[in-house]
Parts: C-alpha cells; structure tokens; sequence
C-alpha cells in the first residue's frame, strides 16, 4: 500500500486527500495537524488523523506540506528529527525561492529528499488534479509518483524556487486583483455604484461576468483573507529576493489581513455568501466603524 501524508490540513490538504481517495485503490492517507478541528476533519474522511509529529512522519513514504506560509519552516522543522534518508517531502506551500530554500536545507540535513511544489490553480474542485509545478533532485521516481497517482504536474527543473517563483509572481496579479475588486466594492456600494463600476470595468478589461467575478474573491477574501496575506508577505520577500520593488504585493497582503481581522466569518450563521453587496457592506460598515 501506497501512503502519503498530508502536513497541515486545511482545505488544500483534505482537497487533495478526497480525490486522491476517490480516484485511487491502495493508497493510505494520513494526516498531521495541529488544529484540532483538522484532525476531527480527518477522522471523518477515511483519512487516519495522528497527534504527534514522530508517528505521522515514520508512518508514511512521502509528505506533502499545505500549512500556511507563515508555518512553513516551522512545520518542517517540526518533522525534521525524524525524517528517514530517501523519504520525500514536497513542499507545496506557497512561500518565496528563498523560504523554499531555506526549508530544503532542514530537509537535506535530515537526509529526506526536498521537491519544491506550487499548487497553481484553487485547489477546489479538482483536488489532487489541479495544475501544479515541480523542481528539484531525482525527478524520474517522483514524477513517477506522481504520474502514478493522476496529479496533473508539470516539471521546472532541478533548481529549488523554479516552481514556487512562478506561484508567487502569478500571486502578484491574482490576489491582488482580489484586493483592488475588495476595496472597490467596499467604497462603491456605499454610493450605489457597485453595478456600474462593475459593468464599466468588465468592458475595459473583456470580462463578460465581474458580478460573478467580484462575488467569488469577495468571498474567498473573506474566508482565507489570513492564509492570503501570508501567502502575500512571501510574494513580497520574493520580489525583494530578485531585487525589485515590492510595494503592491506588500500593501495586497496589509490589505488582505486587515479583511481577515474583521472576521467577517462571524456576521453568518451559515457560512460566507458569494455576494459581493453584502460582503462590501459589511466590510465597509466594519471600516468605518473602526473594525480593523
């Protein structure tokens, strides 16, 4: 029997673990969390949910880390002790080349094998099967692997931060389109202007559905609003690695923690609406209400 193990999780982690599930025999999945909701979440996918960091890592070949950035490092280091020479740990967290870097060297020093993995796409619907890039050493037997298992991968090369650096500068453009649709919202709602700015836009840039655009990374914002601006603050330190300027990722990921501080989350019973009226009110009352 095949078994993976999932560090971290959260939805990227049971995303993957479902279909991978779904579409697999033989394989064992196992995860390690230090979320207690996670576990309860594994216990109830057929997934086996271990508390501690030693038995998760000696039960299984391969380990694929989705944690959020800020825990990246942390949650490699974390399993590093008991890491076994040959056993792969892929590294699918979206973190700067030089975070990837600096991780890899943990990895190497406990004798596992490091890939370097970005999860290009969101995770949902495909699972295992969305889009992501691969680098690092012995690609023949973890393409393999992965070929095996039905991941839809893609290979950059040998050098650790191939993959991540073209996450990261897709972040750029796409979590910070989300920002700018956010604080858009927020202001145009408030004057009645949400439609036209919408209609306005969606023709300047070929987009036929902005509502529709606007109501799913509204909600995404809301929802993951922390985890993006993690992952935002590595975008940041990424173009500070190759010397450039930094400014709208730093400001896309101050603008995406102060949303997930509004714990917006809370005002809904039954989970945030795709609707960007409602979640630009919201937003924008918590604003001026000096909810920051």
């Amino acid at each position: 029997m095949k078994k993976i193990g999932f560090l971290g999780y959260g939805e990227a982690g049971q995303a993957m673990a479902k279909s991978l599930l779904e579409k697999t025999e033989g394989l064992g999945i196992f995860a390690f969390d230090i979320a207690w909701d996670a576990q309860k979440a594994a216990n109830h996918s057929a997934v086996t949910a271990i508390r501690e960091a030693k038995e998760f890592t000696c039960s299984v070949a391969v380990i694929i880390s989705v944690v959020t950035a800020d825990q990246s490092i942390r949650a490699a280091e974390s399993i590093a002790p008991f890491l076994s020479k040959g056993q792969y740990f892929i590294d699918g967290n979206s973190v700067s080349p030089g975070t990837k870097r600096a991780t890899a060297d943990i990895i190497h020093k406990a004798g596992a094998i490091y890939i370097d993995m970005a999860i290009m796409a969101p995770i949902l619907p495909a699972g295992h099967q969305t889009t992501i890039l691969l680098a690092g050493a012995q690609s023949e037997a973890i393409r393999g692997f992965f070929s095996e298992l039905g991941f839809n991968h893609d290979w950059e090369g040998e050098e650790i931060g191939s993959a991540s650096v073209v996450k990261m500068l897709r972040s750029v453009l796409i979590k910070g389109v989300e920002s700018l649709i956010c604080e858009s919202m927020a202001a145009a709602e408030g004057l009645g202007l949400s439609q036209r700015i919408l209609t306005s836009a969606g023709k300047t840039l070929g987009i036929d559905n902005m509502v529709g655009l606007a109501d799913y990374v509204m909600e995404r914002v809301a929802v993951h609003g922390r985890r993006r601006s993690a992952e935002m603050a590595e975008v940041a330190k990424t173009l500070q690695e190759l010397g450039l300027s930094n400014d709208m990722a730093a400001g896309c990921a101050t603008h995406q923690g102060r949303i997930a501080d509004m714990t917006l989350g809370e005002a809904f019973v039954e989970g945030v609406p795709q609707d960007h009226l409602v979640l630009s009110a919201l937003i924008r009352a918590r604003q001026l209400d000096g909810q920051k």
